[in-house]
């Protein structure tokens, strides 16, 4: 998988959860929210979790991953394909 650069962080300063860029940039703030911790990490893993998507979508290239007989593999990929086509 592709080394992702300047990975995002989520932190806490004075109760207010910040997402900063690999620079330290300010992406986001969550204050006064539920679960705000819980928000501000699914935030900053978004661009290692693309990255993974889009290693396993080029891996799979036009093939869907089997039916394991409860989830659809071809489901599965294109929902891995359309998220991937929505962050591009």
């Amino acid at each position: 998988m592709a080394n992702v650069v300047g990975t995002w962080q989520a932190k806490k300063s004075d109760n207010v959860w910040q997402v900063l860029d690999g620079k330290g940039r300010l992406i986001a703030t969550l204050a006064d929210i539920p679960d705000a911790e819980v928000k501000a990490k699914q935030i900053a893993v978004n661009p290692y979790v693309l990255e993974a998507l889009k290693s396993m979508v080029e891996l799979l290239g036009d093939e869907d991953i089997p039916d394991n007989g409860e989830l659809s593999g071809a489901a599965i990929c294109d929902m891995a394909r359309a998220a991937v086509k929505m962050a591009s």
